[in-house]
């Protein structure tokens, strides 16, 4: 089969994996094998911004996650005085084989990276790079591409070449070989394809070749997820993904089936906050509970969601660290029983724990 007949072979999977016939499950079993992103290949679940103590509740050995070699569970984490940090690596490789550490090259940070040339680009991302070596880290996060990266301008595109240059340095080999992949956040306005006029396929190329995740942030209120509709919120989460996959290229089509991951917000905590989620002035627990097993669910029944999912704040200064338990629970619930049938169903197939 040549590369185009494949590419519409695959784009016919996933028509059928969204058409209106399927919306009580969103995906079928048959649309997830014709999509072109294998069931129960390596599961993903990803984490920003958590503390040691809260690390150790997701390490719990009878309640917490996974560990095996069919799971990687990535905390990523953005650290105030340095790049990376080798006691929380430490603490986080200590938790089990799954656990893995991903410090967080934080853009904003390096002042003039917009105009910078790239003699200082490589210095900033070389440095970082021996920096989180040197930590023993698994993963660069990179925090993360900035709202308006996907403007039809000179300023949007000079961004995604920046962006991209600085990629490529981070995920360099250094002089022994050594790399590492990235987990490459995305503010919510590029991840959503209305807000790309043109594909720039150079810069998701590049994109592809230095990170292992892309994550589409969704930083949502609780009213948005609870009163909009089950096939409203998957669309919407996933719009991006489809997106890619419709390109006809082959490193959006890979991003899409292999690496697209959506971030959901797991904030609970009192007044108004960036983070979105819930005020927990407002929002009983129990409501925000089924907040998360909503999006859960919706993540695990989209293709491009079967095996990753993410969530943030995790640390106390952002969340009530009663989110945890529940956290765990879907993770485990979703992704963690090798049924697709029964993955796809709400936490301990009750209906009412998705309905916020």
């Amino acid at each position: 089969m040549n590369d185009r007949t494949r590419r519409e072979f695959i784009k016919a999977g996933i028509i059928a994996a969204v058409s209106p016939a399927l919306v009580g499950r969103l995906v079928s079993a048959v649309g997830a094998q014709e999509s072109e992103e294998p069931l129960f290949q390596t599961r993903y679940s990803c984490f920003y911004q958590a503390t040691g103590a809260v690390i150790d509740l997701y390490a719990d050995p009878l309640e917490g996650l996974v560990n095996d070699e069919a799971h990687v569970h990535v905390f990523a984490q953005s650290h105030a005085s340095a790049y990376a940090s080798r006691p929380l690596a430490d603490r986080i490789h200590a938790s089990g084989p799954s656990f893995r550490y991903a410090p967080c090259f934080d853009l904003h940070e390096h002042v003039g990276w917009g105009t910078a040339g790239e003699e200082q680009l490589a210095e900033w991302g070389r440095g970082f790079r021996d920096a989180a070596l040197a930590a023993t880290a698994d993963y660069f996060g990179f925090n993360e591409l900035p709202t308006t990266a996907s403007d039809n301008s000179e300023a949007g595109r000079r961004i995604r070449r920046q962006v991209a240059t600085l990629l490529t340095y981070l995920s360099e080999p250094n002089d022994k070989g050594d790399r590492l992949e990235g987990i490459f956040f995305m503010t919510h306005q590029p991840s959503m394809p209305g807000n790309w006029p043109e594909r720039d396929a150079e810069f998701w190329e590049a994109v592809n070749q230095s990170s292992r995740l892309i994550v589409a942030e969704h930083y949502h209120g609780h009213g948005f997820i609870c009163n909009n509709t089950d096939m409203y919120l998957s669309n919407h989460f996933f719009a991006l993904r489809d997106w890619l996959y419709a390109s006809d290229e082959p490193a959006q089509i890979e991003i899409a089936n292999e690496k697209f991951t959506v971030l959901h917000s797991s904030r609970y905590g009192p007044g108004p906050s960036g983070w979105q989620g819930a005020d927990s002035n407002l929002v009983p627990f129990d409501a925000f509970e089924r907040n998360l097993a909503k999006c859960s669910r919706l993540t695990r029944n989209r293709s491009g969601g079967y095996n990753r999912i993410c969530f943030a704040p995790l640390t106390t200064a952002y969340t009530d660290p009663a989110v945890h338990p529940r956290i765990r629970r879907l993770v485990n619930w979703h992704y963690n029983q090798g049924s697709d049938d029964i993955e796809r169903l709400c936490l301990g197939d009750d209906s009412s724990e998705c309905q916020c």
